[in-house]
């Protein structure tokens, strides 16, 4: 920078230390990331629809002189229920740039949110209409009807699961997408689960409509199965027609 050697009786040094000093604000404000004073255009990034995208918009944009701190505007981003995780930057001179990672949901939780892989529930106005499980239970025992959810799926790997409800005193009860509902009850979950999948696999055998049949595993030692089931004459006459079309 060149300066004068004397103005009006200020030597050049002088001068030259002001004039840095009157620079200093649009050096940092250049250099300083959280600034955002002149923001005049703003960039949503992420797997998010243009609803998503005007929500955050709206929700930056109400934030007004706060816009300068960038750590306040991730924070309001990420109060939005739907949204996992966001980052923030200003890039100078005018642009916000703001990448979304939003929650995915794994499941529907009771009548209005969701749940995340996590096992964490969510409100979401933005994921309604996909084709997921339904799970139910009390809104303080989540963890618990999560569980459940993943012990039932382990254990039929080859179904989808429709339902799986977790009532207050621990009563399990499911529904598989095929049809088949099951009661478990409290008691012996893990062990009553395991004997219903024998019988679904029996079930299935026998050629049973899952649609109209319910298997209630609260017994010590059985299950009773509410719905159509062959009778012995029928079983011995389907099992003697596929002898017989073997022999073709």
């Amino acid at each position: 920078m060149n300066c004068p050697r004397v103005l009006f009786g200020v030597s050049h040094h002088v001068l030259c230390a002001l004039l840095l000093l009157l620079m200093m604000p649009s050096v940092q404000a250049a250099n300083d990331p959280n600034r955002a004073s002149d923001l005049r255009y703003m960039m949503i990034l992420g797997d998010v629809g243009e609803g998503e995208r005007d929500q955050i918009r709206r929700v930056v944009l109400a934030m007004e002189d706060a816009l300068n701190d960038i750590d306040e505007v991730r924070a309001q981003v990420e109060g939005l229920s739907w949204v996992a995780a966001a980052e923030v930057q200003f890039n100078w001179p005018d642009e916000l740039t703001i990448r979304v990672h939003p929650e995915r949901a794994i499941a529907y939780w009771n009548e209005s949110a969701f749940i995340n892989k996590e096992g964490i529930a969510f409100q979401s106005r933005f994921h309604a209409g996909i084709d997921l499980p339904h799970l139910y239970g009390p809104e303080d025992q989540v963890d618990e009807v999560m569980r459940r959810y993943l012990e039932i799926r382990r254990a039929l790997p080859d179904f989808l699961i429709e339902m799986v409800e977790v009532r207050a005193r621990g009563a399990v009860a499911f529904e598989l997408r095929a049809g088949w509902q099951v009661l478990l009850g409290s008691n012996d979950v893990s062990e009553r689960l395991q004997r219903s999948v024998v019988v679904i696999s029996r079930l299935e055998r026998m050629g049973v409509d899952p649609t109209n049949t319910r298997i209630d595993a609260r017994y010590t030692d059985g299950v009773a199965i509410n719905g159509p089931i062959p009778t012995t004459e029928v079983l011995l006459t389907t099992h003697q027609n596929s002898i017989e079309g073997n022999k073709l």
